[in-house]
């Protein structure tokens, strides 16, 4: 009889004893006991997680449920049921590992001899192995193979989350999933993320989805993240009212929006002239001296020695201006010349709070009012004083 049925009737106990019946006659049974519930399945067990295991296949339903209060565990084999209720509910105390393995060169201890008998079963005498069909992998548990094939081979999941297409080899592992599955999706292709991070750089790389929003030129494939950037452009390449800078040398008919890049244009190309590298040995020549200084910070930024006691001389002077330069510079504070108090207060020869003078330098109007009233009781308090005297 079940601990859990509670036997208040007679049909009670009918049912009680029909069901002592049915497994005592499965224990005097020697072919199986077990047959399968499921329409037009004639299949048969000699155990009963063997048939749990059996009709979950066809239904999906863990059908034993954990008849304790507050929990709501279900498991599809009653056995599993029997060990969470020992392990979980019945438990007063934290179980001890007292058992040890019968083998003498095996030292491991277990809480209960079934374990012990199991890992006796399992790792010493004749192990198991289930040989994969499709590589040379073998398991010790038949679950440990099927999600390896599915993993590695066929990739067919039983359960898929609907959002993503992600396979899981549990219900609940793809109800808890899907439950918290979000996807970016691109605004303009059919390609969908399950991170942020993926979708972020799709958008960088294609210009899709968040690159949308950049602001594309009318004229030519240039694109900008700021619309500024891209006024800047239209202004620059495409505008026909913007001054431009023509060279006016003989066969030439190069065009600037920039003065500056015109000059730049003329002495590179028609004067010829050219910035020379004077350090020892090297002779390079640059078109600019934007460039010669790129250059002399690049490849000659230890300084040259001297090659006579006047350049020795001149180049010592030259360093202790600048160091001079760098210790007196300062930067200039913004409220340099400024004056502390405000104009008001010192043609009125009042003493104002911090944050009053301030609010007066600043024009407001409920300062302006306070001290008007202020000045207003010192003139009448000056009157009182001359008509006494």
């Amino acid at each position: 009889m079940r601990p859990d049925l509670l036997i208040t009737s007679d049909s009670d106990l009918d049912v009680a004893l029909e069901e002592f019946k049915q497994k005592k006659a499965r224990r005097d049974s020697i072919g199986p006991k077990y047959t399968c519930s499921i329409g037009n399945c004639e299949a048969s067990f000699k155990r009963l997680d063997q048939l749990d295991r059996h009709e979950f296949h066809h239904t999906g339903i863990k059908k034993h449920a954990c008849p304790y209060e507050g929990c709501d565990k279900t498991y599809s084999i009653l056995t599993h049921l029997k060990r969470h209720q020992r392990s979980t509910h019945d438990r007063t105390a934290a179980p001890q590992k007292t058992i040890k393995c019968t083998l003498p060169e095996c030292s491991k201890m277990f809480t209960s001899a079934c374990n012990m008998q199991r890992h006796v079963r399992e790792a010493h005498e004749a192990p198991r192995e289930y040989a994969c069909t499709h590589c040379t992998a073998k398991f010790r548990q038949k679950m440990k193979l099927r999600r390896h094939v599915i993993q590695q081979h066929t990739q067919e999941y039983p359960h898929r989350c609907e959002k993503c297409g992600r396979g899981f080899y549990q219900q609940w592992q793809q109800e808890s999933h899907q439950r918290s599955c979000k996807l970016y999706e691109c605004a303009d292709c059919e390609q969908k993320f399950d991170k942020w991070s993926l979708f972020t750089k799709h958008c960088r790389e294609t210009l899709h989805g968040r690159g949308g929003e950049r602001h594309k030129c009318e004229h030519c494939s240039c694109s900008y993240e700021k619309a500024s950037a891209l006024d800047k452009h239209l202004a620059t390449k495409h505008s026909t009212t913007v001054a431009t800078f023509a060279c006016t040398e003989p066969g030439c008919n190069r065009s600037y929006s920039y003065e500056r890049n015109l000059r730049q244009h003329v002495v590179t190309v028609h004067t010829g002239r050219r910035f020379e590298c004077l350090a020892a040995g090297c002779g390079r020549c640059f078109s600019s001296a934007q460039n010669l200084s790129k250059h002399l910070l690049r490849d000659h930024n230890t300084k040259e020695q001297p090659t006579d006691a006047t350049e020795a001389e001149a180049a010592a002077a030259t360093e202790a201006e600048e160091v001079a330069t760098v210790k007196t510079t300062r930067k200039r504070r913004r409220d340099a010349g400024q004056s502390t108090r405000s104009q008001l207060a010192k043609l009125s020869c009042l003493v104002l709070d911090k944050s009053v003078d301030k609010a007066v330098r600043q024009r407001q109007t409920e300062a302006l009012t306070s001290v008007a009233q202020e000045l207003q009781q010192q003139q009448e308090l000056m009157e009182d004083l001359l008509s006494d005297a």
